[in-house]
């Protein structure tokens, strides 16, 4: 009795103490409810009562390439593991966004349609009437069905639907790119997520903010006419029905070599039934694809003829020996996609062995070119990426979109509420990999300098504010992308890099698969590195503090003091001149400011006269640079 009393008050005490965190003192209402209901724990570990909910997807449809439609049906079996019983689903029809009269964040001209046309919907066999109010509420992107029968906790139930929309040219993320192009993503009636957070989410596709998906099942059959292939998440179970010998064996080698392999050219379209095995049959027949993929976030797929199609594999963990296919889908008229499958694998390899050095978790890792200038779009083992003519530009830009597998598709983050989860990492971990291979490339520099633009003023909005909550696009990208990366670099700096790389694992080890929210994030780096790191998560995620250290003073006896004006924990560099034409760098980590010192001394040579000092580098922000030097001359 007196041992179960011991542990008891331990327990509480720790508790007590994680609740004195300043972090956690922050809790909102919702994510306080969730620990008291044992789903999260303040020390950033899954609660015991941590759950779920997923879904398998069992779809068949068909891209009608002379109409631009796509046309499908689609049957999801629901698991409800939640201890509430539901008495609706909310269903997102993402091709709304294209539906006239629609709200939506980007302009998209004549792309206006009619959006995801609904031909059928049941739940457990009944039919869905869409003319009753009580049954049905569409508002833009989400619809609300409301249960002929509640769905109880532990049970599940059977969605069928059927629906067409028309593909757009005017492509948000998703859509036709130019003459016998697609690449479909955002695209069936799926079920929103439903946590322990917020029940379900309802945060309406507009454009701004992507991805919050549950890990579900997919079963599909893409049908296609003649002459096009198709890549998609998961695994082509038909392949050898679909592909010719030629195609079968170039494909088995890529799989097994470390070799990039020219699977097929753009040239091997023109050889009848050179790459699709039953081609040609008749005018009226199509070729069905079938992929299956389990416990993914979402399914993408591309729709391709006339391309190249290069690919290799690779080691990704050294105790398994497990390989990864990585490959790259572009036209002969690329500008730089020629080497798209090396910067691929290279990207897979780093990101694998270096940062954030996870085995890729993923069979495959498919990078398709768009033939745009810019930009790319990421989904589980597929990437759509344009082309631009600058090939640092490429490489990082694929690199990018495959470090999403991990963050959100491995964590399971919600990019519609904390993009900065997902986007920020996407964008931090090219700096690393820029650096390997583009070591002239100036990446950190150039976020160093957006963010110089937006830091301080009334547009930058603190990390911890909800991503849908900023309509503005540009203060939107410093939230997701810029501040947030930079915010990432820094705590690295601070830490250590391997005293880091521990607390990433440790996240991630506690939350793939799962749904973290920021406070996991904080909590299990607090517990990884056993350091209280609110001195840095509250200036850089939950307050306006912004970057400016300035030269307070220079003393007598030689130390210069460097205080910190605008409250954001940053390295130290101070370059010091001396009247005898010699000179002194010191610098500092990010840990400098950890005691929460508004200002440190720093002691240079006390037998040598101070002529000038400088403060500050090119790689560490400053908004105020009128601070940042002192001339104190030859007296």
């Amino acid at each position: 009795m007196k041992r179960l009393f011991v542990i008891i008050l331990v327990v509480t005490n720790s508790f007590i103490l994680l609740s004195q965190n300043p972090v956690n003192s922050m809790l909102p209402v919702e994510v306080k409810k969730a620990y008291q209901n044992g789903t999260r724990t303040l020390s950033g570990v899954p609660g015991p009562n941590y759950w779920q909910n997923h879904a398998r997807y069992q779809i068949n449809v068909e891209l009608k390439v002379e109409e631009d439609l796509l046309i499908g049906e689609e049957k999801v079996t629901y698991f409800n593991n939640s201890p509430d019983t539901l008495k609706r689903l909310v269903i997102r029809l993402y091709p709304n966004i294209y539906k006239k009269g629609n709200p939506r964040q980007w302009p998209i001209g004549d792309g206006i349609n009619d959006g995801m046309v609904i031909n059928s919907l049941s739940i457990n066999g009944d039919s869905i009437d869409w003319n009753n109010r009580e049954a049905v509420y569409l508002f833009s992107t989400n619809l609300s069905v409301f249960l002929p029968e509640p769905l109880a906790p532990g049970d599940s139930l059977e969605m069928e639907a059927g629906w067409q929309f028309e593909v757009s040219d005017r492509t948000i993320r998703m859509g036709k790119y130019g003459s016998n192009a697609y690449f479909i993503a955002y695209w069936y009636p799926q079920i929103a997520v439903y946590d322990d957070i917020d029940g379900w989410d309802e945060i309406e596709y507009l454009g701004a903010v992507e991805f919050y998906n549950d890990f579900n099942d997919y079963d599909v059959h893409i049908s296609t006419p003649p002459g096009y292939v198709v890549w998609a998440t998961g695994e082509l179970v038909n392949e050898r029905d679909m592909f010719s010998d030629y195609v079968l064996k170039n494909l088995m080698t890529a799989r097994v070599s470390s070799k990039i392999t020219r699977i097929f050219s753009v040239e091997d379209f023109k050889k009848t039934r050179k790459i699709i095995r039953h081609d040609g049959i008749n005018a009226f027949h199509t070729n069905t694809w079938y992929f299956t993929a389990v416990h993914v976030p979402d399914f993408t797929f591309a729709v391709r003829r006339d391309v190249n199609w290069d690919g290799s594999s690779l080691v990704v963990d050294e105790t398994t020996q497990r390989r990864v296919f990585v490959d790259a889908v572009y036209a002969d008229s690329a500008r730089t996609y020629q080497n798209a499958a090396r910067w691929a694998r290279a990207s897979v390899e780093y990101m694998s062995f270096e940062l954030p050095g996870v085995p890729f978790p993923y069979e495959h890792m498919t990078t398709v070119s768009n033939d745009r200038m810019g930009g790319g779009m990421e989904s589980p083992m597929m990437a759509n990426n344009g082309d631009p003519k600058d090939s640092t530009d490429a490489a990082l830009t694929i690199f990018h979109e495959i470090s999403h597998t991990y963050f959100p598709f491995f964590m399971g983050t919600n990019e519609r509420k904390y993009a900065w989860m997902d986007e920020g990492w996407a964008a931090f971990l090219p700096m690393g990999f820029g650096e390997k291979y583009f070591p002239e490339y100036p990446y950190r520099k150039r976020f160093v300098e957006r963010f110089e633009g937006t830091n301080g003023t009334e547009r930058e909005a603190t990390l911890i504010t909800l991503s849908y909550n900023l309509g503005d696009y540009d203060s939107y990208r410093v939230h997701a992308y810029v501040r947030s990366a930079l915010a990432y670099y820094f705590l690295r700096n601070a830490l250590g890099d391997s005293v880091f790389k521990v607390a990433l694992h440790t996240y991630m080890k506690r939350w793939y698969g799962k749904h973290p929210i920021p406070y996991d994030f904080f909590n299990s780096f607090n517990e990884a590195t056993g350091m209280e790191l609110s001195w840095f998560f509250k200036p850089w995620f939950f307050e306006r503090a912004y970057a400016d250290l300035g030269i307070k003073k220079v003393t007598n006896n030689n130390i210069i003091v460097v205080q910190n004006y605008g409250g954001l924990p940053l390295p130290v560099v101070v370059f010091c001149e001396f009247t005898d034409g010699t000179s002194e760098i010191i610098s500092r980590r990010t840990s400098v400011w950890s005691a929460g010192e508004q200002a440190v001394a720093l002691q240079v040579d006390k037998d040598k006269m101070i002529k000038k000092v400088v403060l500050g580098s090119e790689l560490i922000p400053d908004i105020d640079e009128t601070n940042n030097i002192l001339e104190i001359g030859n007296n």
